[in-house]
């Protein structure tokens, strides 16, 4: 299961004593993909505040809008897709399950707390102001926000409190599940697959990767993983290692001065022509134009926040 662990984000979300991180106006410089592929210990709020965009949980493929948020639970895949023309901005909370912890075992811990965490209900993932309940839940999310951005005094303990506020709200709405069941069709199985398989990509993205090798790390045949692996991350195998090489390249454009055809052997690419192919088709401007205009950005405004989700 070690391989597993690739996949996971490599990032500590506050600290012992507040296992909490905000992350406000989070926006790509460009490209059709806003949140990468990955998994947390913790959980998670994402709210789009500007664009709309598709993001996909684990079997779920959900569409928000400016307004609307989604709720990650610890452990599942997501990731985050660009939907239509207008750039998707979004803020999100990640946090732990300590937080929610109690010093002794509580009646909030055994109806409420605890079937969230063991997976037995399923809490809805999309969060809309259509009804009541997600409208408080949204007016709960942007206090948080709200507080962390203006740093007051009691941010610590309103957010926990607000989250336990969304969390109530959202239990009224609760869906129970079969033992060992998962939302359409999927299964934990299929998942660890997946995770495998992802693990695998990243840990060896600099090497040939072969489509058989990906197929054995899912004990699949290649056809049927090929379909699987599409169904589940909305890209070829090819496309998304493709993908990904890309976006390490431009981790390494935008924090080192490493020449582009060094950079390009670094992630895994033979040839220059076609790095430069792949990296233009992923992010709409050639390496050289990427390292000038996240150059220009930097100069031009102040920065709070940098995300990297995979490492």
């Amino acid at each position: 299961m070690m391989e597993r662990e690739h996949l996971r984000e490599d990032r500590i979300h506050g600290n012992a004593m507040y296992p909490v991180s905000v992350y406000p106006d989070i926006q790509q410089l460009n490209g059709d993909s806003i949140l990468d592929c990955h998994w947390h210990d913790e959980m998670e709020f994402t709210m789009v505040m500007q664009g709309s965009a598709v993001f996909q949980i684990d079997m779920n493929r959900v569409e928000v809008k400016a307004g609307e948020a989604v709720f990650i639970h610890r452990g599942e895949i997501h990731a985050g897709y660009l939907m239509g023309d207008e750039p998707c901005i979004f803020s999100s909370i990640v946090f732990h399950s300590d937080l929610l912890g109690s010093h002794t075992f509580d009646a909030v811990q055994e109806k409420f707390i605890g079937p969230i965490l063991r997976k037995s209900i399923q809490l809805p993932y999309h969060i809309t102001a259509d009804e009541a309940w997600g409208s408080e839940v949204l007016a709960y999310l942007k206090r948080i926000f709200a507080d962390h951005a203006s740093g007051t005094d009691t941010c610590e303990i309103s957010t926990k409190a607000y989250l336990y506020l969304m969390l109530a709200r959202m239990f009224e709405q609760r869906k129970v599940l079969p033992l060992k069941s998962a939302v359409n069709g999927g299964t934990p199985d299929k998942m660890e697959r997946l995770k495998l398989v992802l693990s695998y990509i990243h840990k060896h993205y600099p090497e040939p990767l072969k489509l058989k090798d990906l197929a054995d790390e899912a004990n699949m045949s290649e056809g049927h993983f090929c379909r699987f692996f599409k169904k589940l991350v909305q890209k070829s195998p090819v496309d998304y290692i493709n993908y990904y090489r890309v976006q390490q390249a431009c981790a390494q454009l935008e924090n080192t001065d490493h020449k582009i055809v060094d950079i390009a052997m670094d992630v895994g690419f033979e040839h220059l022509s076609y790095f430069i192919t792949t990296f233009k088709k992923h992010k709409n401007t050639t390496p050289s134009q990427y390292r000038k205009i996240f150059s220009e950005n930097m100069t031009l405004v102040p920065v709070t926040f940098t995300e990297t989700l995979l490492v």
